[in-house]
């Protein structure tokens, strides 16, 4: 067995107000500083509502083409085609969008029964979840862009979701929280709305903000004011590539921004050898994980340290950031030169995945280290074994010398140290 490759983030008055407020914002922050919208000069997430026929065959296509991902809000009843072809959408999960709540039959939740509204969301976000386990569902989108005033829906809308879409030129800017969680805006666009979002994208950059797209229909001749022609949609697609700044979905980019203002300002806790700081989750329903890319206060940890999380390693940038895992509320940092986690400990706690596809072994997650790898077959016989040394956590294939059938295996990783773990792997021809 041999490494094939690597597979491939004024006035007095007014002074002395500003003196206090720079003196407030400095007393609030913490030893920790997240990179905004994740070292990009500013963000944009492209929306697209209702599961509508014309998204897979015309808007996929283009998203697939230039590596975008973006956030679809689907319903199932009443409009669109999710059940009709829900072994696509799934696909399109699965590919990294984000697919998500927009109520079961595109329903209005500002009406007087809360109650009602509550179950509504709630039952639209348990369905899609169960659709397939690439699907979260933490964020929602007001059908018809009508948001509730019944408190007790507002609270149906939040007990499912850390984040909500209403519906106005939106205007994020990095450093101010917004007022309500449950009203982050996108803009809607008509079928001349192109030259508008290039225009928003631009001044996104300029102004370091996160600027949000809503389209319905993507096809040569859009059925309502508020879908636009393929072209048009590639041209604002084409244009935020150009622009060079962060595209991602509504969850992930709403996710990196909502859990800045926590991190931020948690402080550092001294605990024998390390520093210890934590935090708290701002929502029950933030995403499973939320990659942050932070710096450290020198004057607090100084230069280079080592930062671990969960017992495992976290690698340093070559900026000198750290991209952690937010979700798991806490990080241990130790000084520079401090050998803070043994390479064994790693390997155990690493998040492991192995995949055959012909003769190629994919391995990704592991830890740097020499490992002895076996491959064996669905009655336990060993058909492939070699030795192999690894230099990070990215993927890696290995090429097979036996020619596999389809089935199942499993593959061994065996640690210098003598740590052991079996992983499964299906092989489908």
């Amino acid at each position: 067995m041999s490494i094939k490759g690597k597979i491939m983030t004024g006035s007095k008055t007014s002074t002395a107000f500003a003196l206090l407020a720079l003196a407030a914002s400095v007393s609030n922050a913490g030893p920790i500083t997240t990179v905004p919208w994740n070292g990009y000069p500013g963000a944009v997430s492209f929306t697209y509502d209702d599961a509508r026929t014309s998204q897979i065959p015309y808007l996929v296509p283009q998203l697939d083409s230039l590596g975008i991902k973006a956030t679809f809000f689907i319903s199932m009843r009443n409009i669109g085609d999710f059940n009709a072809r829900r072994a696509a959408w799934i696909q399109v999960s699965r590919s990294g969008n984000e697919l998500t709540n927009h109520t079961y039959s595109h329903s209005d939740v500002n009406g007087s029964n809360g109650a009602a509204v509550t179950d509504t969301i709630k039952f639209m976000a348990d369905t899609l979840r169960k659709v397939d386990t690439s699907i979260q569902s933490v964020t929602f989108a007001y059908p018809n862009c009508n948001l509730t005033a019944n408190a007790t829906a507002k609270n149906g809308v939040s007990a499912e979701n850390f984040m909500a879409r209403g519906c106005a030129n939106p205007t994020l800017n990095w450093g101010t929280q917004p007022s309500d969680w449950m009203n982050i805006q996108g803009e809607i666009l008509s079928p001349t709305g192109a030259p508008t979002a290039v225009s928003r994208i631009n001044a996104a950059k300029t102004n370091n903000r996160w600027y949000i797209t809503i389209v319905h229909d993507v096809a040569p001749s859009p059925p309502d004011q508020y879908s636009m022609t393929p072209a048009n949609n590639r041209t604002m697609l084409e244009a935020a590539v150009a622009a060079g700044i962060w595209i991602d979905t509504y969850s992930t980019i709403g996710a990196y921004y909502r859990a800045h203002f926590t991190i931020d300002t948690a402080k550092a806790v001294q605990n024998g050898s390390f520093k210890r700081v934590q935090w708290v989750s701002p929502h029950a329903k933030m995403p499973k994980r939320v990659a942050l890319r932070v710096k450290l206060d020198t004057a607090t940890f100084g230069d280079s340290a080592v930062v671990v999380q969960d017992s495992v390693l976290v690698p340093r940038q070559s900026d000198g950031s750290y991209i952690v895992d937010f979700m798991k509320l806490k990080m241990d940092v130790y000084p520079k030169g401090t050998v803070a986690v043994k390479p064994a400990t790693q390997f155990r706690k690493a998040s492991v995945t192995a995949r055959i596809s012909g003769k190629v072994l994919r391995l990704q997650g592991l830890p740097a280290g020499a490992y002895v790898v076996e491959v064996r077959d669905n009655r336990g016989r060993l058909v492939e074994r070699g030795g192999a040394r690894i230099s990070g956590t990215a993927a890696q294939e290995f090429s097979l010398h036996a020619a596999l059938s389809s089935g199942f295996y499993s593959v061994t990783l065996r640690h210098a140290s003598g740590e052991t773990r079996r992983l499964p792997a299906i092989l489908t021809l």
